[in-house]
């Protein structure tokens, strides 16, 4: 399956995974971790596949047994599956349903207390909540949780890291959105970097990042030129008041 799934080879994969299950289904005690990484793989391939009621279904699954085996939801690997779920209820467009995932991420996480983990975890809850706000048309909540994952991302991974870059990259597209130009382009600065360090120009992630930087600096030299037109046209207006 793992093969077929390197390949892009979904559907095979999937049967692979399926048999998988089977087996250890009947192998296996029914609340075994083998079960609930086999859901989970299940939960991949189907989502690959755009597959994604099938997906959930499979991620509740891994989900029901982590919990037993673990004996209560406190832990990173409960939280890491409701991230999952909380993915594909956005690609199903259910936006407060993710919310309400994530918010339980982020429950969870907090009374595991700090480690570098749970922060990790809940840094990605947040993105993920700024991401449906950004799709809410709520800009403002928007850009103070990508701010919180940002300061988080930066805390865990460091502030040169793919992980910090991704969340410069959506707080630049927001802050573009609010007309904050300069602190767009700031923040696609610091993505570009960070992507040219890690992965070299000719890679795809370090292109769609100068495609955002460049966007973001043509919007800015057109406003530059919209004000001054502005300011033309008050003049010749003043000018002709005088007269």
């Amino acid at each position: 399956g793992n093969v077929f799934c390197k390949e892009a080879d979904f559907e095979n994969a999937e049967e692979m995974y399926r048999k998988a299950l089977e087996i250890d289904l009947e192998a296996q005690p029914d609340n075994h971790l083998v079960l609930s990484n086999r859901y989970r793989d299940m939960a991949t391939v189907l989502t690959d596949q755009c597959k994604i009621d099938e997906a959930i279904k499979m991620h509740k699954q891994s989900l029901a047994r982590k919990l037993h085996i673990h004996g209560r939801e406190d832990h990173p690997d409960i939280a890491t599956e409701y991230i999952g779920v909380g993915v594909l209820l956005m690609k199903q467009n259910r936006l407060d349903d993710a919310l309400q995932m994530y918010d339980k991420v982020i429950e969870v996480c907090d009374r595991l207390g700090p480690g570098e983990e749970n922060r990790e975890i809940v840094a990605l809850a947040v993105v993920n909540q700024a991401i449906i706000r950004d799709k809410q048309g709520d800009l403002e909540s928007a850009t103070e949780l990508l701010e919180q994952s940002l300061a988080i991302r930066e805390e865990v991974f460091g502030e040169m890291h793919p992980e910090t870059a991704i969340a410069y990259q959506i707080i630049a597209r927001i802050y573009g959105q609010q007309d904050r130009l300069d602190d767009a382009i700031h923040a696609s600065t610091k993505a570009l970097q960070i992507r040219m360090e890690e992965h070299g120009e000719d890679h795809p992630y370090t292109v769609h990042t100068f495609e955002l930087f460049l966007q973001l600096k043509h919007d800015k030299a057109a406003a530059i030129n919209e004000e001054g037109l502005a300011l033309s046209n008050a003049g010749g207006d003043y000018t002709h008041a005088v007269k």
